[in-house]
């Protein structure tokens, strides 16, 4: 095939072929096939559930699939509001499982005639056994749908949704001690800014959460933490997060916690020793956080069973903080 006379887009009075736009569009999603923002496109149960489901505003993005089509192309279709789709019922024959999809139906290479090409429909939304491999789609929901069922509950809905070009941004910190932090020892069995009082330490680290970031990968690290000689002490560490307007001067209470990791000194060693603590958390980012200054909080509490507080930080120890935040599918109900 030779190369397209006109490149997508010359002035001049030269005919833009449709191609080139949608080589514009493959390019800008980098061939991706999705939805473009994670509330699109979402799917319920009909507020009263009945032989139908609901699928709310947004837009989307598939590569182009036809066999004859050439690669480099990509169409976009939208969701203006929402649409209430039927559902087929299932007999006493068995179950059925579905999968929604909005589909492209491009005349260039489907070859059925339009009666109105300005304005009849080149998409639609289908019921399939099975994902298509042939034409142009975006997969929303999977329904598991039961024998002798007209009836569509949110139960038997799956979101299969996926970003056409999702974003990611990592945010590194690194903050070595020196030798004049303060209060670089463990003593709480509630719960503490370890090491210090936060902000001088380190321990307080104040990220902006981008707007769109749906979840985040929460990976603090201690290190060259003090166990002193035959201490027996034993605990927790984690990270507290949550909007920085929320939370108090010694770091709780924030709205969220990761989960709690264990440390737990050799209380025989007859020297004093140093280890790193090391965690990483995947975790939901709250619509209360995105676009928002966000605090997060490094924190400690030791047992109350332990028989002494021998765990310390000192000018030879240091922490860092990595939070990768992820574009995904949003598939809270909130």
């Amino acid at each position: 095939m030779p190369l397209q006379n006109i490149p997508w887009a010359v002035g001049g009075g030269a005919y833009n072929e449709v191609e080139g736009a949608r080589l514009a569009l493959y390019a800008a999603t980098s061939g991706g096939r999705g939805v473009m923002a994670p509330r699109d496109m979402r799917v319920t149960a009909l507020p009263t559930p009945g032989p139908a489901v609901r699928i709310y505003s947004g837009a989307g993005v598939s590569p182009n699939y036809y066999p004859t089509a050439g690669g480099g192309q990509s169409y976009a279709m939208r969701e203006i509001s929402s649409t209430d789709f039927p559902v087929p019922a299932t007999g006493s024959s068995g179950a059925a499982v579905r999968y929604l999809i909005a589909r492209v139906q491009d005349e260039q290479y489907e070859g059925d005639t339009k009666a109105n090409p300005k304005t009849d429909p080149r998409n639609s939304y289908q019921w399939v056994s099975a994902l298509p491999t042939t034409y142009p789609f975006v997969e929303l929901y999977r329904l598991n749908q039961p024998a002798n069922t007209a009836t569509i509950t949110n139960a038997m809905l799956t979101d299969i949704r996926q970003m056409a070009n999702p974003r990611v941004k990592p945010v590194n910190r690194s903050r070595p001690s020196v030798t004049t932090d303060t209060g670089m020892k463990l003593s709480s069995t509630t719960g503490e800014w370890f090491p210090g009082d936060g902000a001088a330490t380190g321990a307080r680290q104040e990220i902006e959460v981008p707007e769109w970031a749906v979840r985040m990968i929460v990976e603090p690290s201690w290190y060259g933490v003090r166990y002193e000689a035959n201490s027996n002490c034993y605990g927790t560490f984690w990270v507290s997060y949550g909007p920085s307007t929320a939370g108090g001067a010694n770091g709780e209470p924030f709205l969220y916690k990761t989960q709690e990791f264990q440390f737990d000194s050799a209380g025989a060693k007859a020297n004093t020793y140093r280890t790193n603590w090391l965690m990483s958390d995947d975790r939901a980012v709250g619509s209360n956080m995105r676009g928002k200054l966000c605090t997060f909080a490094f924190r400690a509490k030791r047992n109350s069973a332990s028989t002494n507080n021998g765990v310390s930080m000192d000018g030879l120890s240091g922490l860092s903080l990595k939070v990768t935040f992820l574009e995904e599918p949003d598939r809270s109900t909130e």
